[in-house]
């Protein structure tokens, strides 16, 4: 198994429990945190599965593919980043109720 795909796999698990989590938690930082955790093992999930379409059409040398996958993963980089400072943040007692995940 490729080490994209089990990250892949991985990250959906946790994406997967700690949304299970938050759906029956009270709003707090606790749940806010958690939220954040799950958007941010979305983005790795996501990363993952077009960081090796992407490596599959460099290798294919298929220059369309590339270029889309390309993309795809410029943005969702740019999303993980976001959503990994938000958590941060998170973790660290910053940002009130307005910076959840699910808004």
């Amino acid at each position: 198994m490729h080490i994209l795909t089990i990250v892949a796999l991985s990250a959906l698990a946790v994406l997967v429990v700690s949304w299970l989590v938050v759906s029956f938690l009270a709003p707090s930082p606790r749940r806010r945190m958690l939220e954040w955790l799950a958007a941010t093992a979305m983005y790795v999930a996501l990363l993952a599965f077009f960081g090796r379409q992407l490596q599959s059409a460099i290798v294919g040398e298929a220059w369309i593919r590339t270029f889309a996958f390309g993309f795809l993963v410029a943005v969702f980089s740019i999303g993980f980043a976001i959503s990994c400072v938000r958590t941060l943040g998170a973790a660290a007692g910053r940002g009130g109720s307005e910076s959840s995940a699910t808004h």
